[in-house]
């Protein structure tokens, strides 16, 4: 048996009408909707929990880990993440990656 460790980018952020998404780059899931970043930031690691937990019943296919988010997703972690002006007003963001643990594959 081996014990898999994988790490996955992910972004959240505010939309034009005030609610939250929250995008894992890796793997091309997307949760949409939420309150607040939060929110948002817990649901998306959620999500990414369920698609591995179904991945590894499937026996880790690689078209289900290795799926990157498509071209609009990656340029929006450009938008929020280049430096601002001073006077520009930006939405509020967060770039984080999610550790799994107690994959275990054999």
């Amino acid at each position: 048996m081996t014990d898999l460790q994988f790490s996955f980018r992910n972004i959240a952020y505010q939309e034009k009408d005030g609610s939250f998404t929250g995008v894992c780059l890796d793997l091309d899931i997307v949760e949409e909707g939420r309150t607040t970043l939060q929110e948002a930031i817990l649901s998306i690691n959620d999500a990414i929990s369920s698609h591995f937990k179904a991945a590894k019943k499937m026996g880790l296919p690689n078209e289900l880990i290795n799926r990157p988010a498509p071209k609009e997703y990656w340029d929006k972690l450009k938008e929020i993440t280049r430096e601002q002006a001073p006077k520009r007003s930006f939405s509020p963001f967060q770039f984080f990656t999610t550790q799994s643990s107690g994959l275990v594959y054999a």
